[in-house]
């Protein structure tokens, strides 16, 4: 874990701690991807999400930004919206669980105030032909990531999952947009 130590002594800790699972070539294990996201959360003022007694929906979610390579800018949240719908394998009722989460409620109600119709036009504009070329890449994965992974895969490395089910993250230059929504980031 010397490397996840080490990372936090750097300026510019934000785009480090997203670049080692971003960059398709960097290696960590799924758990430690998840570490750091959370702590690029907490690092970037985001709230950070707990699971409900006896429920792994929340980190079963964070997930899904390690194996997809996407942060929380509202663009890339976008973006990962596409891979889970069309790239895992899930129960309805279960992704439905997320919406319904003790700390999200009202949260599409808040960011609807805060960016009103032209913002939310402005996020649909910035993604969809982003979100085209995650369908294609869903089309080509070798089977669907299961939203709900079994326990043994948070030791296991994450270019190895991503290898195993097909997965080819986007290059940061496919997560680059021109005009990024500012937001508070917090509900």
């Amino acid at each position: 874990m010397d490397w996840f130590i080490g990372c936090f002594n750097h300026d510019g800790i934000s785009a480090y701690l997203m670049l080692l699972f971003q960059d398709p070539a960097k290696d960590l294990s799924l758990r430690d991807g998840i570490m750091l996201y959370r702590q690029y959360l907490l690092e970037n003022n985001r709230k950070l999400l707990i699971d409900q007694p006896g429920s792994t929906l929340i980190r079963d979610h964070d997930a899904t930004h390690v194996i997809f390579g996407l942060d929380t800018t509202l663009e890339e949240e976008a973006l990962l919206d596409s891979w889970v719908i069309w790239g895992c394998q899930y129960k309805f009722r279960y992704l439905n669980q997320y919406r319904k989460h003790p700390q999200l409620q009202g949260f599409s109600k808040q960011l609807f105030r805060e960016l009103g119709f032209r913002g939310f036009l402005k996020l649909f504009l910035n993604v969809i032909n982003k979100k085209f070329n995650v369908f294609r890449r869903t089309r080509k994965m070798k089977k669907k990531w299961p939203f709900k992974h079994p326990e043994y895969y948070l030791d296991r490395s994450v270019l190895e999952l991503r290898k195993s089910y097909g997965i080819d993250i986007l290059s940061k230059e496919d997560r680059t947009f021109i005009n990024k929504i500012k937001w508070s980031g917090s509900f």
